[in-house]
């Protein structure tokens, strides 16, 4: 049994992808923190910030982070502003393997335009005022991400095989620095 390995990075940076993929990769079981916590409270993420506001949320993501953290063989995908709350980064640290996606301003944005209707914090927001917001919360999130125990370039994720490449090369490295066991040979 192992620690878990949480995913951490702004939204749009593909951590529910890479998590998805990794988790398969490895046979492990993969959480999303969004899902779980919307199956848990019975309420989409947007509506919680809509109903309820924003400090809500975070308290709700704190209770599910500390219950997922006692979990082995599993990937956690972390909502983007989780890590940047309360002392969640160091209960990550501590609990397992925390690995950063990074991802730059510009592309994050492309990404982002493309999906925004799905989430509340940049849904009304376009084109200059998209990438003015993400810098502006980049600035800030940045270094809590870089506390990360290993950090990744996922900048050119375009396609599935971009995909399973670079999963591939993040469980070999995390082999190689001794985070996962090696893989066992038929």
């Amino acid at each position: 049994m192992h620690a878990p390995i949480f995913i951490v990075g702004y939204m749009g940076s593909g951590k529910s992808t890479v998590g998805r993929k990794m988790a398969d990769l490895l046979g492990w079981r993969f959480i999303d923190t969004d899902f779980f916590i919307e199956n848990r409270f019975r309420k989409r993420v947007a509506d919680i910030f809509r109903d309820e506001g924003e400090a809500v949320f975070r308290r709700r993501e704190r209770v599910v982070i500390e219950e997922l953290s006692g979990m082995e063989d599993t990937i956690i995908a972390t909502g983007g502003g989780l890590s940047c709350h309360s002392d969640n980064m160091e209960l990550m640290n501590e609990a397992g393997l925390t690995l950063y996606l990074e991802v730059s301003d510009e592309v994050l944005a492309v990404r982002l335009e493309l999906c925004k209707r799905t989430r509340p914090k940049v849904k009304d927001k376009t084109g200059e005022e998209l990438l003015s917001h993400i810098r502006e919360e980049m600035a800030f999130r940045g270094d809590i991400y870089r506390r990360a125990k290993v950090i990744v370039n996922a900048e050119k994720l375009v396609d599935e095989e971009d995909e399973r490449r670079l999963v591939t090369r993040i469980v070999a490295d995390l082999r190689a620095k001794g985070y996962l066991p090696q893989a066992i040979q038929p």
